[in-house]
């Protein structure tokens, strides 16, 4: 394949790369699809957020994602996250949208991981550029996911300190707020 790839003419190479890169982006898909819960936890690493990145600042600051978030294709996002859905969504809706974002990250992070792949299998100059271009389609997505990430968790945590009032009001008033009457 490596003999393949570097003797060939540079048409040919990039069918086969585009080839290549079609079949890693599947595969990276049906293993992030089918990996377990444990393992897309937003919690840990590299799903964790980082401090630079809270509230989702950094990426409307330094990449502007507000004029080009809208424009990714919908299939991206397959749940249809958006504003109105996350207000509405209970506590467990959004921990399935925390795990379906980090699954979507796990999938754009194993595309990325291309790059090592086409500077060993390509010629020096033509493993760069494709790799390069590689993380380059990836790097929007990412970055994307990322931020509606943000907006789920300041969601979440809402949610659960309005939970954890609730059920301090009624451990302390039970007579008020009796929950058999309902």
């Amino acid at each position: 394949m490596r003999k393949l790839l570097k003797d060939s003419s540079v048409g040919m190479t990039i069918i086969i790369n585009i080839l290549i890169v079609c079949l890693w982006s599947f595969l990276s898909f049906i293993i992030s699809k089918h990996i377990g819960k444990k393992h897309v936890n937003y919690r840990k690493f590299p799903y964790r957020a980082y401090k630079f990145e809270r509230k989702g600042r950094f990426y409307a600051e330094n990449f502007d994602i507000d004029a080009w978030y809208g424009l990714l294709p919908i299939k991206y996002n397959r749940e249809n996250i958006n504003s109105m859905k996350i207000e509405k969504a209970d506590i467990l809706t959004l921990k399935n949208y925390l795990t379906f974002t980090c699954r979507s990250e796990l999938c754009i992070l194993i595309n990325c991981l291309y790059l090592p792949f086409a500077f060993l299998f390509n010629a020096p100059y033509m493993g760069f550029i494709l790799g390069i271009l590689v993380v380059m389609f990836n790097l929007p997505f990412l970055a994307a996911n990322r931020y509606v990430r943000f907006f789920l968790l300041n969601e979440f945590v809402k949610k659960r300190k309005e939970r954890e009032i609730m059920d301090y009001i009624v451990e302390n008033n039970p007579d008020k707020y009796d929950l058999e009457q309902f």
